[in-house]
C-alpha cells in the first residue's frame, strides 16, 4: 500500500515482515513514539538502540557495540544484521510477534542506503513515518535531557552528540531515497510529543480506513442484526 492507499494491500508478501519504519534526527523523539504505539496489541515496537543497549557489555558482542556507540559511530552493517535477527528469531519463538498477526515498527534501522537494501528481503514496508525537527538546538537539548535521565553518558559529550547529528544528515536521510516517496509520511518533531503522536495515529487510522473495502448491502444488514 502506497501513502495514498491505491496500490499496495496492508497484508505482508509471503516471508517478509510486515512493517511500518520510523526515521528521525537524534532528539526527534521517534523511540518514544514507538514505544507508545508499540502497546497498540497489533504492533510489535524494536528500537535497535534499546536492543544494542540491553546486550550484556561483557560478551563479546557487547564489547564490539560499546566499540562504536561509545564515540558516536554506527554499528557495522554485518554486527546490525546478524544482532537483528537473532531478536527476531527470539520474538517468534516466544510467540511475542507472529508475522500473520503483527505489524512491525522497527527504529533505528534501516540506516543507509545499503542496509535498506539489505532489509528489502525481509521487511514488506507499509508506511514510514519521518519525524523531522528543524531546530538542531532543541534535538540537543533532548538527547541531553534523555542521557541525564537515563545514565547514558555517550549522549552527554556535545562532540558525540554532533557527529550522531552529522551522520544522520550525511547517511540516513540519504536511505529515504531507496523507498517509494509515497510511503514517506513527514512530521513535524518539534511540537510536543502528543501532537506528533496524533499526527501519526491520524495517518494510520486514515490507512486503516483506506485499505478495508467497503461492506456490501448484504454483509452491512447482517452486521446491523447481530
Amino acid at each position: 500500500m502506497t501513502a495514498d492507499g491505491n496500490s499496495q494491500d496492508l497484508a505482508a508478501r509471503k516471508g517478509k515482515y510486515r512493517t511500518i519504519l520510523l526515521f528521525g534526527m537524534p532528539g526527534s523523539g521517534k523511540g518514544t513514539q514507538g514505544a507508545v504505539l508499540g502497546k497498540i496489541p497489533e504492533f510489535v515496537h524494536i528500537s535497535m538502540g534499546d536492543v544494542f543497549r540491553k546486550i550484556p557489555r561483557l560478551g563479546k558482542i557487547g564489547a564490539e557495540i560499546e566499540s562504536f556507540t561509545s564515540v558516536g559511530k554506527m554499528v557495522p552493517d554485518e554486527l546490525t544484521f546478524r544482532i537483528f535477527e537473532r531478536h527476531m528469531k527470539i520474538l517468534e519463538l516466544q510467540e511475542f510477534f507472529i508475522p500473520e498477526f503483527n505489524t512491525l515498527i522497527l527504529d533505528g534501522l534501516p540506516r543507509s542506503y545499503a542496509q535498506a537494501e539489505r532489509l528489502s528481503s525481509l521487511l514488506d514496508v507499509v508506511q514510514i513515518f519521518h519525524l523531522k525537527i528543524q531546530d538542531e538546538k532543541s534535538a540537543i537539548k533532548r538527547l541531553r535531557a534523555r542521557a541525564l535521565l537515563e545514565n547514558r553518558l555517550d549522549d552527554m559529550n556535545e562532540d558525540v552528540i554532533r557527529r550522531r547529528l552529522a551522520t544522520y544528515h550525511e547517511e540516513t536521510i540519504k536511505t529515504l531515497s531507496f523507498y517509494d516517496p509515497a510511503l514517506i509520511f513527514d512530521v513535524e518533531a518539534g511540537q510536543d510529543m502528543i501532537d506528533v503522536l496524533r499526527d501519526i495515529v491520524d495517518r494510520l487510522s486514515d490507512i486503516k480506513r483506506i485499505a478495508t473495502p467497503p461492506k456490501s448491502a448484504p454483509e452491512a444488514v447482517a452486521d446491523a442484526v447481530r
